[in-house]
């Protein structure tokens, strides 16, 4: 019975440690196959007090946590602008630099490690057998599960779902993508540390072999197997792995060398059946074994979307259509309208050249409060390209950006957004894997759930927050119509559908100047009135909207003063009826003077 204790030891120790590399691998999705160095960090800081300094176990564990957070946070400032390919080559560099460090510092026993610990006390209890062990080692797996479901379901947890996805559009809701990766990266590193200094007490050693690659490659099995971000995942999957020797051994009774590498075989082929079979994993994200033992599986089903659908807001007929024609409003009225405005958002001589190529030259653009302008011109004019300018995305080689006389070059495009400057992408770029209500939740600011200390420490401020943001999110929703569709999987949605939850997470931002790139190109000709309402709503909202757009009766519906753009420069503007009758605009989009 002694053997199975220790058997349960090492899959709640396992577990631990897969649970620090799901919160960074499944909801960041930052690869790292280090974590296991960062296991030995905390392992030998806790062996090497309390061989040399004497001190419990617990107190040297804590400063290994403290000691691997530093580590993993100054690694994770170079190592997180990397692509993924580079950054598994960083962390496997820095996994060898760990290992080799320790190796060579002779007070940390060289290549033998450090051995014969002294017995592991607890509150004066001894840690003598794997029993011992039981009620300690489920009791840390159980706060770092704790830890890391507190983190990772959270609206802290949202954004690093975001991050994971499309670290681009996530910026540009106004989230500091680095400083989450660079905090998450740290965090699950002091973990890691947490769990080695763990199993280096229990094994009552620290040795390089403990710690070393192939450990770091089974922690990544266990999590791979259990499921990304899905936490109960990584459990079941320590659970496998540690199980699968002793059930070769003792209940199939093969030979211990051959069922070492009979091990090796199964891992191997069990990853390939999951990743063609199930590449989510065992337990895929969102399932709840809870639920599911409950009988609660049918929860969040799909809503049909058939292809007569309308949004719940908007009531589309002949009518309507009517109403909304350019006789309704005159294009004196608009222009008017447009030059009593307050300017909001002024360029001034912005320029950007890549190489040989202009994409940018001396540009002046002027948006006003409460109106709509347009942007057009013919493809390869550098349309989007301005989008990228005004909202850091580029930073231009000259030239002033200013909103409300605040002064946006050399503002990351989170900081840009969080000053009242928001786009929205042409290929939409929604968050897949997470619900429409989540993915505008995220665009709501100022979560106190987005702060890691209130995230910790203040539970009743996340939660109440956490429900006005829902109740936002519901309301943005709803005026584009989708509120039916709020648990639906942003991933399940048609392309008309999309743009409308791409439009309400705009909105959620609650930015004064909104950047809708093509918002009506693509889709069927059924949505494009119902998101043209839904722009001029906006509009009477009092906020300010540019659109760039290539559809010419879009514009003239919309814009109450357009650009005409054609390489890199603006070269008329006016009403769209005075650009409609220029022949350089006729010759730019219809080949004719």
């Amino acid at each position: 019975m002694e053997l199975w204790f220790n058997y349960i030891d090492q899959i709640l120790l396992y577990a631990t440690l897969a649970l620090s590399l799901n919160l960074l691998l499944g909801y960041a999705g930052q690869v790292s196959v280090a974590h296991a160095s960062f296991g030995a960090v905390g392992g030998y800081a806790m062996a090497y007090m309390a061989l040399n300094h004497h001190w419990n176990f617990l107190l040297g564990t804590a400063f290994g946590v403290i000691f691997a957070f530093v580590i993993g946070s100054v690694v994770a400032l170079p190592a997180l602008k990397l692509s993924v390919e580079y950054l598994i080559l960083l962390t496997l560099a820095v996994s060898s630099v760990i290992i080799g460090l320790i190796v060579a510092i002779p007070s940390l026993g060289s290549s033998a490690g450090l051995i014969n610990l002294p017995t592991a006390d607890l509150f004066g209890y001894k840690l003598q057998h794997p029993k011992d062990w039981l009620v300690p080692a489920l009791a840390a797996m159980l706060l770092v599960y704790f830890i890391c479901r507190r983190i990772g379901e959270s609206p802290t947890g949202r954004v690093l779902k975001g991050i994971r996805e499309d670290p681009v559009a996530t910026q540009a809701l106004g989230k500091n993508v680095f400083a989450y990766k660079v905090s998450v990266f740290g965090i699950a590193s002091g973990l890691a540390g947490f769990a080695g200094g763990l199993l280096a007490a229990w094994l009552s050693l620290a040795t390089p072999g403990v710690f070393g690659f192939s450990f770091s490659l089974t922690v990544f099995a266990i999590v791979i197997f259990g499921g990304m971000a899905n936490l109960s995942g990584s459990i079941l999957g320590a659970a496998v792995v540690v199980l699968l020797e002793p059930v070769l051994r003792r209940v199939v009774k093969i030979e211990a060398s051959k069922a070492s590498l009979l091990q090796l075989v199964i891992y191997g082929l069990a990853l390939v059946v999951l990743m063609r079979v199930r590449p989510q994993g065992a337990l895929p994200e969102g399932f709840s074994l809870w639920r599911w033992i409950r009988g609660e599986r049918g929860r969040g089903k799909r809503i049909e979307m058939g292809e007569d659908w309308v949004p719940t807001s908007i009531k589309i007929n002949e009518q309507d259509d009517a109403l909304h024609s350019d006789t309704v409003r005159g294009e004196s009225l608009r222009d008017d309208r447009w030059h009593s405005a307050p300017i909001v958002l002024e360029t001034s001589g912005v320029s950007k050249r890549f190489g040989g190529i202009i994409a940018a030259d001396d540009l002046t653009i002027e948006l006003r409060r409460g109106t709509i302008t347009a942007l057009v011109g013919p493809n390869g004019a550098g349309k989007t390209t301005v989008f990228n300018l005004l909202t850091g995305a580029i930073q231009p080689d000259s030239g002033s950006v200013l909103l409300n006389g605040t002064e946006l070059i050399g503002m990351s495009p989170d900081k840009v957004a969080r000053r009242g400057l928001v786009r929205s992408f042409q290929d939409v770029r929604l968050i897949n894997r997470i619900s429409c209500l989540q993915n505008v939740m995220m665009a709501v600011q100022q979560q106190p759930g987005e702060n890691m200390g209130t995230l910790m420490f203040n539970h009743r401020k996340v939660v109440a927050g956490e429900r006005e943001t829902r109740e936002k999110a519901l309301g943005w929703l709803g005026f584009v119509g989708m509120k039916d569709f709020a648990d639906v999987p942003a991933g399940a949605l048609s392309y008309g559908q999309s743009k409308l939850v791409s439009l309400a997470r705009v909105m959620a931002t609650e930015a004064e100047v909104l950047l809708l790139d093509e918002p009506a190109s693509g889709i069927d000709t059924k949505w494009v009135d119902t998101m043209l309402g839904l722009i001029e709503e906006v509009r009477d909202q009092g906020r300010t909207v540019c659109v760039v757009e290539h559809n010419l009766h879009v514009v003239g519906r919309l814009a109450d003063h357009t650009y005409f753009m054609e390489l890199g420069r603006i070269t008329a503007q006016g009403t769209i009826a005075e650009l409609t009758n220029t022949p350089r605009l006729a010759e730019a989009y219809f080949g004719t003077a």
